[in-house]
């Protein structure tokens, strides 16, 4: 079982998320709360022993909290795969921003995104040293396997480092569209009066 709530996957952690949001009865919640992080199914929770219930779930409710934010670290593994995050958006592909910016539009969703995004900004390493390109074909391969192998502890501080620089780029690219998009206007607007008078 987990020892600790940092330790789960994305994948148990998105879970746990839904199944906190949706159970409205606390009892409900948390056996399925315990199944998810054990690894057990409903049934098999639901027929333990009634004392051993009890401390598993009073073990439950110490594992809770997420605790601080970790270190952030712009490499890492998941499943012995090898990744480098580019974290610099001005770094990143156009496939890349256009992938990241497709799976952070909706706000309220980011956080059930959190491996799309991160498949998004992450490259492959060979051998663990040479940076590999980022291949859009492979984004839904790279994003299961973080989903399922790499923990909410690792991908937490990347996605909150990440989400900072990305909202202050897409702030800049749109302060920069407006202010091309009125050059643009005035220039039209030159050109018609140029060709209109006399």
């Amino acid at each position: 079982m987990i020892s600790k709530y940092s330790d789960l996957t994305i994948k148990q952690f998105l879970n746990c998320k839904l199944i906190s949001e949706m159970q409205t009865d606390p009892i409900d919640r948390n056996v399925r709360l315990l199944a998810e992080v054990s690894g057990k199914s409903v049934d098999e929770i639901e027929s333990l022993p009634l004392t051993e219930l009890k401390a598993k779930l009073k073990y439950l409710a110490n594992i809770e909290d997420l605790g601080e934010v970790g270190k952030v670290r712009m490499k890492f593994k998941a499943k012995g795969k090898s990744f480098k995050v580019i974290w610099k958006t001005q770094e990143l592909t156009s496939g890349q921003y256009i992938d990241v910016s497709h799976f952070t539009k909706e706000p309220d969703k980011i956080i059930y995104n959190i491996h799309n995004i991160l498949a998004a900004i992450s490259v492959p390493m060979k051998y663990g040293l040479i940076q590999q390109k980022y291949d859009g074909a492979k984004h839904k391969d790279i994003a299961d396997l973080l989903y399922n192998h790499m923990t909410i502890a690792q991908a937490y501080p990347i996605m909150l480092f990440f989400c900072k620089f990305f909202a202050e780029l897409d702030s800049n690219i749109l302060t920069y569209l407006v202010e091309e998009g009125k050059r643009a206007l005035k220039e039209v607007e030159a050109h018609f009066s140029q060709n209109t008078v006399g």
